[in-house]
């Protein structure tokens, strides 16, 4: 108890008042080593360099929260669903945790006065308040571990878009994003498939597709249908080259 106040007292003195209650209201309680958290807002374009000679961003953070975040959301699905089956599960995980949807979240946060990038970078188009999603979390996952990493997720960030009639209504079609892109720059873009059988008894299909843009090979993707493949490779280019740096 006496120690739970102490630290309410530092809190409440302490420079980064404004930051560890935004926290707070993001995550429900208090964060134990603040400069997790400050580094999650740190892009890439303002990289600080030490004396080593290392640069220090957010990316490392980016990987882990990644990670963390589709090991959450499958424990959730998994326990929550089970007659769902494994193509089910998969397409409600990568609603979930793609860049769109995260990016959605991010600015429903109120956290832009904590980024640090160039001024540029934030109007590019590029994922990058997604991009932050994930440093946070890992960020998070680093100051509370595994389990209240996904107590919190689970219950709190996450919990508007783990509902199965939402996330079976949210579309992210980025094969329609990239025909636009290419239109609007005038260049031609073809989708070529290609189905194998995977068994020679009762066998199932699957479909591959690459996506061509100008006759270059910018994206593929596979899938149990040509647009779930289509839409694979399609998302491969929008990352990559649409919103790409």
């Amino acid at each position: 108890m006496l120690r739970r106040l102490f630290r309410w007292i530092e809190i409440a003195f302490s420079d980064e008042k404004a930051l560890y209650n935004d926290l707070k209201r993001i995550f429900g309680e208090y964060p134990n080593k603040l400069d997790y958290y400050k580094l999650a807002f740190i892009h890439r374009s303002a990289s600080k360099q030490l004396s080593q000679g290392y640069l220090i961003n957010n990316e490392r953070l980016e990987y882990l929260g990644d990670a963390v975040l589709g090991a959450i959301v499958a424990d959730y699905l998994f326990a929550n669903f089970p007659y769902y089956k494994e193509v089910q599960l998969t397409q409600m995980r990568s609603k979930i945790v793609n860049h769109v949807t995260l990016s959605q979240i991010a600015r429903n946060l109120d956290i832009d006065k904590y980024i640090v990038s160039q001024a540029n970078v934030q109007c590019s188009g590029k994922y990058f308040y997604g991009d932050m999603v994930e440093a946070l979390i890992g960020a998070l996952f680093l100051d509370k571990g595994f389990e209240k990493a996904k107590d919190i997720i689970q219950n709190r960030l996450l919990k508007d878009y783990l509902q199965p009639d939402n996330l079976l209504k949210l579309e992210v079609d980025f094969k329609s994003r990239v025909i636009e892109w290419c239109q609007k720059n005038r260049y031609k873009i073809v989708f070529n498939c290609t189905v194998k059988y995977l068994q020679d008894t009762n066998p199932s299909q699957m479909f591959y597709v690459d996506a061509l843009v100008d006759g270059s090979l910018l994206g593929n993707g596979k899938g149990t249908s040509k647009k779930e493949a289509e839409q694979n490779a399609a998302r491969i280019v929008w990352e990559n080259h649409v919103c790409g740096d």
